[in-house]
C-alpha cells in the first residue's frame, strides 16, 4: 500500500512539474527557476510601509491627540478664569468655594471658617457647570 501511494505522488510530481515551470516563466515578474530571486532593499521596504504609516498617525491624531489637546485647553481657560467666590469640585471630589486664587495655589474653603490650600491644577471642573451625562 505504502509503495503505490509513493508512486502515485512520483507519478503526479513528474507529470505536474513541467506544468508548473512553464507557468513560472509565463508569470511576469516572477523570476525563472535557475535565477536568484531579488532581495529587497530596507529603502524599498520602508517606501512601501511609509501609507500604511501615514494612515496609523493620521487615525491616532483624529481619535488621540486632537481631542485630549481640545480638552486640555478648554481646562486651562477654566483655570485660569476662576476667581473668589467661585464653587468648584477638585479632582478628589471635594466641594469647595474659592477662598483665594495666588499664582500655582488656591485657598478654599471647605465649611465656614476652615481654609485648605491646594494646587490649581487639583481643581476639576466648577461646581456651577452644566455636566455632560455619557448615558445619553
Amino acid at each position: 500500500m505504502r509503495s503505490s501511494l509513493s508512486r502515485l505522488f512520483f507519478s503526479a510530481f513528474v507529470v505536474s512539474y513541467p506544468v508548473v515551470e512553464a507557468m513560472a516563466q509565463a508569470a511576469p515578474g516572477v523570476p525563472a527557476a535557475g535565477a536568484a530571486p531579488e532581495t529587497p532593499t530596507l529603502w524599498g521596504a520602508f517606501v512601501q510601509m511609509l501609507p500604511m504609516l501615514a494612515i496609523c498617525y493620521l487615525i491616532f491624531y483624529f481619535m488621540v491627540i486632537r481631542p485630549q489637546e481640545s480638552k486640555n485647553k478648554k481646562l486651562r481657560q477654566m483655570l485660569e478664569s476662576i476667581k473668589r467666590g467661585d464653587s468648584v469640585v477638585t479632582s478628589s471630589g471635594m466641594i469647595a468655594k474659592v477662598a483665594g486664587v495666588e499664582k500655582d495655589h488656591v485657598q478654599l474653603e471647605i465649611a465656614p471658617n476652615v481654609k485648605v490650600k491646594f494646587l490649581l491644577s487639583a481643581i476639576s471642573r466648577l461646581e456651577n457647570e452644566p455636566q455632560k451625562s455619557k448615558a445619553a
